[in-house]
């Protein structure tokens, strides 16, 4: 089982990242059997059975942590990943190579995984602000670095119909050497600031947020 590490962030708080090299008939193995996978996975492309299923599969081992609960995964009207029935906060987030999943038992959470490439750089324009431009200034690390914090603070307001340019804002901490960005979520009705906790993994950028 190629779990490459649960992480306990705070007394409430678990991370774990899962490298996927398993085939989706091993995954399947690792699951509980009153899991119930999305309508037409079994139809999809292996590569994206396997992304389904480790981010699952590390989803209940984060959650036995906490509870022997056989609590059903599922999403809510917004899509959000949600265990019913319990107040545990969840997000999970994988690649073609990585999954990852951040669990609480008190605070809403949010994690991203982006592989580090190009494509941030040639899609800036459509979601990096002129301000935010000039803090990644080209660089592709940088530009992967805040395409995935935006995404971690898509989930951390859990709601559709953001825009990431307008609405996700992005901007370093007073302190760059402790691997923190400042993201603030902005809204008509909606205003709030978060730390996104950042670090590079297996040539992925990893983003995640707890609001404490």
């Amino acid at each position: 089982m190629p779990l490459l590490h649960i992480r306990e962030l705070d007394a409430h708080t678990l991370l774990g990242v899962w490298l996927l090299d398993e085939t989706p008939d091993a995954l399947r193995t690792l699951l509980p059997t009153h899991l119930i996978p999305d309508e037409g996975l079994l139809l999809a492309h292996p590569r994206r059975q396997r992304e389904w299923l480790a981010s699952r599969a590390l989803a209940y081992q984060l959650l036995q942590r906490f509870t022997d609960e056989p609590l059903p995964l599922l999403r809510d009207a917004a899509g959000k990943p949600v265990f019913a029935g319990a107040p545990f906060q969840l997000s999970i987030t994988h690649s073609p190579q990585l999954a990852a999943v951040i669990l609480s038992e008190k605070y809403d959470v949010g994690i991203d995984i982006e592989l580090l490439s190009a494509k941030a750089l040639r899609v800036a324009d459509k979601f990096l602000t002129d301000q935010e431009k000039a803090f990644t200034a080209d660089d592709e690390q940088q530009t992967c670095l805040y395409w995935s914090a935006k995404e971690t603070l898509y989930k951390m307001y859990s709601q559709k119909r953001l825009i990431f340019k307008e609405n996700l804002l992005v901007e370093p901490s007073q302190n760059p050497e402790n691997n923190l960005l400042q993201g603030h979520v902005i809204t008509d009705n909606f205003s709030k600031l978060y730390q996104i906790h950042h670090e590079v993994l297996h040539n992925h950028v990893l983003t995640y947020s707890v609001d404490r």
